[in-house]
């Protein structure tokens, strides 16, 4: 697997609805689709038998705000442009949290360990196994996994 999919505090940007380029892509499409057929005009023609369709300008507004949730992997420059993370593992000259000898009471994972009920277990797995090797055996980051 790609080590850029490893981010530096030990989560996999591959189970991150943000990083999945398909989905954008599929987003992307579907907007562009839409505008290209004037749906919006078909809609408003068809309220008056599908009332549903009244609230077509609020999908689309929906539709182009899970569009600008995209964004690349944290080695890639995406991901929490505030993460504390990201520069301590660089100025330490570590390739993530996992080869960190403080990791177990660092503070900056505090927040993570709060929604990520599987951090340590993943951190402990890529110092064993490498940010290549341990995919296949993680466990879901996230409540909806």
């Amino acid at each position: 697997m790609n080590r850029n999919l490893t981010a530096y505090c030990g989560l996999c940007c591959a189970d991150c609805i943000p990083s999945d380029g398909e989905l954008f892509h599929l987003v992307d499409a579907l907007d562009k689709k839409l505008t290209g057929i004037q749906f919006g005009l078909y809609a408003e023609y068809k309220t008056g038998r599908i009332p549903e369709f009244k609230e077509y300008p609020v999908f689309l507004t929906q539709l182009r705000r899970i569009g600008q949730l995209h964004c690349p992997t944290c080695r890639q420059g995406g991901g929490n442009l505030q993460c504390a993370i990201r520069p301590c593992a660089q100025n330490k000259r570590l390739n993530g949290c996992w080869e960190c000898d403080q990791r177990s009471g660092c503070g900056l994972l505090d927040n993570l360990r709060k929604v990520h009920a599987n951090l340590d277990y993943h951190l402990d797995l890529i110092a064993k196994l490498g940010p290549d090797e341990w995919f296949e055996k993680r466990k879901g980051h996230y409540r909806w996994q």
